[in-house]
């Protein structure tokens, strides 16, 4: 090969190199932007599930019966004054 074709590689690698930077970027930026957007989600939809107790539609008994049937996590749990579950037996 010649060595413009040689160099002509090498650039365009480069630039091969340079776009999968910015493809990469820009996936990160999409990421962050859903995280974000799930997380706003959560807030209102508890801050719904406030509202709704406070104005008595719903049973905060109910919910709260609801929480410990579905939260495992210990730090999960003390964040709603759950008692902690008891741990099964791991298997050997």
């Amino acid at each position: 090969m010649s060595n413009s074709r040689i160099e002509r590689i090498k650039d365009l690698e480069e630039k091969k190199k340079q776009i999968e930077a910015r493809i990469q970027k820009l996936k990160a930026i999409e990421s962050a932007k859903k995280r974000k957007e799930d997380t706003r989600r959560k807030i209102l939809l508890g801050a719904l599930v406030q509202y709704l107790i406070k104005s008595g539609y719903w049973s905060e008994k109910e919910i709260y019966k609801q929480l410990d049937k579905f939260l495992d996590k210990p730090i999960d749990r003390k964040l709603f004054d759950l008692p902690e579950r008891e741990r099964k037996a791991e298997k050997v």
